[in-house]
């Protein structure tokens, strides 16, 4: 970059935490201790308690209504026994290593959203239905009975499950997948991860912009799953809302658009119990990192989603997870409140 005043913006985003994305078994290798050691060292001289995020996101069959961000890990006994034994255990070791220090894990994002959703219309989500719940009870039946850690289920965004037969199927759902990781205990849940879906947006209501979604921000969004998850039984909802792509209005047709929208910005700042009036809303966090890119728009490549091709998504874009300079530029530009 050689704006000054982009330069100084973009320092200003060092300032802030971001989640960490254990999205490979080596990626997981790489980066989960040197992080929670990096972070036991700073609480050690510093006395003051430092918090590391993480997101498990390796599922056998990952993503499978899209194709972007399919996994390494395959639908497949196989690949199952390597995410337990080569993944979650590996996870769970060293978590218990490093138990004097706290840790919030965001679980496999994108997963059991797929399930409330897109069991009948895609063949993919079917055969991976299976390892996505045992693969959730699994994981919180081993990190969810550490008393450090603090895990948070993603439930997708607004306009995906924010409609009204969606919403009250998702807490059948996510009932029985909580209940399924006793006695692992789990805080709450996510939204709007790696999504662009602003916190509020009063131009929008119930009607035909929205499809008629009664949920057309993810404030009211998150309002209306709090009575439903809690009215299914779940004990313990809070939620964790990503705000690292959704402080400006991006350029989208329609609001399921997701990858790479132009007219991106940074939204609110990471801030634990940033609303008054919402006990339940733990925090504003950057979960996604702005400026890796959400999928390759490169017609020809395996992972080309068609989503990456479309009017108000960002091009040239390079493959899922790989930077991308002009997205980040423009998200820490159009930054709301302004960095």
């Amino acid at each position: 970059m050689s704006d000054s005043s982009l330069i100084s913006k973009a320092e200003k985003m060092k300032t802030y935490s971001n989640a960490i994305w254990l999205d490979t078994i080596k990626n997981m290798q790489t980066w989960l201790e040197t992080n929670l050691k990096g972070a036991l060292a700073q609480q050690e001289s510093t006395g003051k308690t430092v918090l590391t995020v993480f997101v498990v996101y390796d599922l056998p069959g990952r993503d499978c209504h899209a194709l972007a961000s399919n996994g390494e890990l395959l639908a497949n006994d196989s690949d199952w026994a390597r995410y337990k034994s080569e993944y979650i255990d590996v996870i769970e070791e060293k978590l218990k290593y490093y138990k004097s220090q706290p840790v919030v894990l965001i679980v496999e994002p994108d997963s059991l959203a797929n399930l409330v959703t897109n069991l009948d219309s895609t063949p993919a989500c079917r055969d991976s239905e299976k390892y996505y719940l045992d693969g959730h009870a699994y994981l919180i039946q081993k990190l969810g009975v550490l008393k450090h850690i603090a895990m948070y289920l993603d439930i997708g965004h607004a306009f995906w499950l924010g409609w009204d037969d969606n919403r009250e199927k998702a807490a059948k759902v996510y009932a029985k997948v909580v209940n399924s990781g006793s006695p692992g205990q789990v805080r709450g849940f996510t939204d709007n991860v790696a999504n662009y879906t602003p916190w509020e947006d009063p131009t929008l209501s119930r009607g035909p912009e929205t499809e008629w979604n009664p949920c057309p921000d993810e404030k009211r969004y998150l309002e209306a799953m709090h009575k439903d998850f809690k009215s299914a039984g779940i004990k313990s909802v809070y939620f964790v809302c990503d705000t690292s792509r959704n402080g400006k209005k991006v350029d989208r047709k329609h609001p399921g658009e997701w990858c790479n929208q132009t007219g991106v910005g940074v939204g609110a700042r990471p801030q634990a119990s940033p609303i008054s009036s919402m006990d339940y809303l733990d925090a504003f966090y950057w979960i996604k990192p702005l400026g890796e890119s959400d999928g390759t728009s490169d017609t020809s490549a395996a992972r080309y989603d068609g989503y990456c091709g479309h009017d108000t998504a960002m091009k040239p874009a390079p493959e899922a997870g790989q930077w991308f300079q002009k997205h980040f530029e423009q998200g820490i530009k159009n930054a709301n409140p302004p960095l």
